[in-house]
């Protein structure tokens, strides 16, 4: 796709409900008027390919240029994928089904695939089981995830028959959380991210960030969640904060102070994205998502286009640079062979 043709493809999709939101956020924060901060989104947009949601995120209003360069957009962050990850591999992060078979000594959990048994199969699958989760194998978000209590459905058949045709192939067993996150959020399986670069052979954690649910959903992604990054003791080293960057100091719905959060396990999560990344090195930049179970960290899925907007968000860690100069100072020269 070409430069104008994505400009027009921006332009047409724009959220303006959303975008005004921001810029009343901005300009409130800033003591400026909104037709300034609107003018200089546009302006960024137009010389840098900055949408409003990266001009927010990584305060460019307070940005000097040189600043704003360390920063990737939406534009730059395809180039960057397009060069480091093979697409021929990319379908194994992709397709739900085919990581599960993949990483399959990593899940620590039961799965079926409904493209490929009967009935009876998943049947026989759901004996004994009190809670799975059907997902859609390509779904992103938390959309195409549905829980499901098994003494809710008399009818099994009809059941099946209902996953086949909500194309949720994918059934696998509820992962129990730890205790640790029960006490921050005890209605969702709460994810922690971890973005790996890998190169000549080494793995280099980028990035981190644990997702939480703010209210009683039970799947995640799906809200306005909060946010926030570990060490590797399990203590929070971040601010913690939403969509819009309102910092909190407790849990809206439990009421846990997130100065007394310790999770367990967190460097093993650290170590095994690093044995997972160099398992398939012809996709460099991954995602990996990862639960925090009583017997340590397990596998949720893996990412081959993982966001990079939280790791920009300057209110998170109050950083003036961005994830651009994460990824070339492991790169180093060859960074030069993106064309950017």
């Amino acid at each position: 796709m070409n430069v104008n043709k994505w400009i027009l493809r921006k332009i047409k999709g724009l959220n303006h409900e959303r975008m005004n939101e921001f810029v009343s956020k901005i300009a409130k924060e800033e003591c400026k008027s909104k037709l300034f901060v609107k003018l200089d989104i546009y302006w960024n947009f137009f010389t840098r390919g900055c949408g409003y949601t990266d001009y927010f995120r990584g305060n460019y209003i307070n940005l000097s240029k040189s600043e704003k360069d360390t920063f990737v957009t939406a534009k730059k962050f395809y180039k960057i994928l397009d060069y480091l990850n093979d697409e021929r591999y990319e379908i194994i992060l992709h397709d739900k089904l085919l990581f599960n078979k993949f990483f399959q000594d990593y899940l620590k959990r039961d799965y079926i695939n409904l493209r490929e048994c009967s009935f009876e199969k998943f049947e026989k699958f759901l004996k004994g089981k009190d809670v799975v989760f059907a997902k859609t194998p390509t779904g992103e978000g938390g959309h195409g995830v549905s829980k499901v209590v098994v003494k809710d459905f008399k009818n099994l058949k009809k059941l099946y028959n209902e996953l086949l045709e909500k194309q949720q192939f994918l059934v696998e067993d509820a992962i129990i959380q730890s205790r640790d996150l029960n006490e921050i959020n005890p209605n969702v399986v709460n994810s922690f991210r971890i973005v790996t670069l890998y190169k000549d052979g080494e793995v280099t954690i980028l990035n981190n960030a644990l997702r939480i649910n703010q209210d009683d959903s039970d799947v995640i992604g799906c809200t306005n969640d909060l946010y926030f990054s570990l060490g590797e003791d399990g203590k929070i080293d971040s601010n913690v904060i939403d969509d819009y960057g309102t910092i909190y100091e407790s849990h809206p719905l439990t009421k846990k102070n997130f100065k007394d959060v310790q999770i367990k396990g967190v460097k093993e999560a650290f170590d095994k994205s690093i044995e997972l990344a160099r398992k398939i090195p012809q996709v460099r930049y991954i995602g990996w998502d990862f639960a925090f179970t009583e017997d340590g960290p397990v596998l949720v899925e893996g990412n081959e286009y993982p966001g990079y907007g939280l790791f920009q968000f300057y209110k998170l860690k109050n950083k003036r640079t961005g994830h651009l100069e994460e990824i070339a100072q492991v790169l180093k020269d060859e960074m030069s062979q993106i064309k950017l």
